[in-house]
């Protein structure tokens, strides 16, 4: 692989994990099921299965590793939150408010509130280690680069 396609991997799981916050503000908000990103459909799925193919073997990045366990926790961050919001279990049991065509319940306002806090921050984190590597992989001279791979 070479350094423009990790690059590439990499700028793309930033734009990704922006668009997560996004649609967990849209969640907390209330935006209607059909208007959001399901938890399969906003998984980092291009850095997460480049990283299980091929990225782990970048051994001399080792950020690289942590991101990924990063990327997982924001995953079930984000998978609560949705299902917190789009659970129609719980209607019979709480007091509703209507928000959007979304009825929340009142007692999960303050937790999904905190799950969006959550992942914001993890996200926040998400991009600066994507930034520090991509500012490692533009660094590395062309030459030495495959170097940085497990043999």
């Amino acid at each position: 692989m070479d350094k423009n396609k990790i690059i590439k991997i990499v700028k793309r799981a930033t734009s990704e994990h922006v668009d997560w916050v996004r649609q967990g503000r849209m969640l907390v908000k209330g935006v209607a099921e059909d208007k959001i990103k399901t938890p399969q459909d906003c998984k980092g799925r291009n850095f997460g299965t480049w990283y299980t193919s091929e990225g782990y073997k970048l051994v001399n990045i080792p950020e690289l590793e942590q991101l990924n366990t990063l990327n997982q926790e924001i995953s079930k961050v984000y998978t609560a939150l949705y299902y917190m919001t789009f659970d129609r279990r719980k209607k019979a049991r709480s007091t509703l408010i209507t928000a959007d065509e979304v009825e929340v319940p009142l007692e999960e306002k303050q937790f999904r509130q905190q799950k969006l806090k959550d992942l914001e921050e993890k996200i926040i984190l998400m991009i600066k280690g994507l930034k520090k590597v991509e500012s490692t992989v533009t660094h590395i001279e062309e030459k030495t680069f495959d170097s940085v791979w497990l043999a």
